[in-house]
């Protein structure tokens, strides 16, 4: 079959595991095509796949945090962007004439497939979606209402919908139990590279102690790649290796001292096998890291961006398995702290075994193969 993923471009967190299940659809001779925007675009584009452009959908924010007030004030045209981008979904899928739509966390795609009688799946892991915690704004909470219920309604539309995580891990509306599939986390590492391994494939020194971060290939965790370079020279570490993404030049940051042990990339192929290489990973609290993160048993530092209610849903999400810490994206003082002092115990943090076993026990990538397969083959 042709299938077509349509992927919000948000950070490339979305992007990331449509890549990780089209190679496992490739594999069982099913060919893929992408769309996208913003940073998942780029992301896809560097992975050498066909990759069509669609309109962005924007969030206002900076130090950490999202404005949710500004992003609403500076957003009135979003139903025009809105519109645009199911124009533009329509004519790539009358281009590319797929078999059936898998659409990550885009929801006008489910609308236009159905207008084109095309089979439609949705991944997302947050079918609540809220977002006016952080504002009294009476205009905002009746907007998230419609929006909410906009969501649900096009939802209903779909052939299925798929979330990548463990039964139980999101609340599911009534109205969506019937075709809400819980298929396991969307994400590949090679589980007989051992650490020490990937440090000599990456050229890392295997005694070395390494810290990586990453803040999820958008700009709004710019504020903690600029902490991590302030207090730099105050970590017991060699090596500081950082992630920034596509949004951001690594060139931006410069640290005060000890530059040569902290290194500042925008890109990797796979980010995942930097996080198990290291002996500590400090990260935004995106969905698809914190799935990495679980699946590789890796000690972490969680830091949610501000008003992002996901993420912190995320950081509760991640905490019964023990090995998760978590902070203000803005205290420095504490990110110094608990780094240190998370390094000094990392012998005594040890997943928990039962939970880890039950999470390891969904294979995300099969489980939506023989989905699709079972209902359009």
């Amino acid at each position: 079959m042709k299938i077509l993923i349509i992927t919000c471009g948000v950070g490339i967190g979305h992007a990331s595991r449509s890549l990780t299940l089209s190679k496992i659809l490739k594999k069982h001779g099913h060919e893929t095509i992408f769309a996208s925007y913003n940073a998942g675009l780029h992301f896809i584009h560097k992975n050498n796949e066909e990759v069509y452009p669609i309109p962005a959908m924007n969030f206002q924010g900076e130090d950490g945090e999202i404005d949710i007030e500004k992003t609403v004030s500076k957003s009135k045209d979003i139903p025009f962007t809105f519109i645009k981008s199911l124009i533009e979904e329509y004519k790539i899928i009358k281009k590319t004439n797929p078999d059936i739509i898998i659409t990550d966390s885009d929801y006008g795609a489910v609308f236009v497939s159905k207008i084109l009688k095309k089979p439609c799946y949705i991944i997302t892991n947050d079918l609540e979606f809220g977002f006016s915690n952080s504002t009294d704004k009476r205009y905002i909470k009746y907007l998230e209402k419609f929006i909410k219920k906009l969501i649900l309604g096009i939802s209903k539309l779909a052939d299925a919908i798929l979330i990548p995580d463990i039964p139980g891990s999101v609340d599911v509306p009534r109205k969506l139990e019937d075709k809400t599939h819980f298929i396991g986390s969307l994400i590949y590492h090679d589980e007989t590279l051992t650490k020490d391994d990937l440090r000599r494939k990456y050229g890392v020194g295997v005694d070395a102690k390494v810290i990586v971060v990453t803040i999820g290939g958008s700009d709004f965790g710019k504020i903690l790649i600029e902490n991590m370079c302030d207090i730099a020279h105050t970590l017991d570490v060699d090596y500081i290796y950082m992630f920034t993404g596509f949004e951001i030049n690594p060139d931006e940051f410069k640290c005060k001292v000890r530059s040569n042990n902290v290194i500042i990339k925008q890109f990797t192929y796979n980010l995942v096998e930097w996080m198990k290489l290291s002996d500590l990973t400090v990260a935004l609290a995106g969905h698809t890291t914190t799935m990495e993160l679980i699946s590789i048993a890796k000690p972490n530092i969680l830091i949610p961006l501000k008003n992002h209610i996901e993420q912190q849903k995320n950081i509760e999400r991640i905490k019964p398995y023990n090995i998760t810490q978590t902070l203000d994206i803005n205290n420095k003082d504490q990110l110094k702290t608990t780094i240190n002092e998370t390094l000094k115990k990392l012998d005594t943090i040890k997943v928990d075994e039962k939970q880890h076993k039950e999470f390891m026990k969904y294979d995300g990538c099969q489980n939506t193969l023989k989905i699709i397969e079972e209902n359009n083959i």
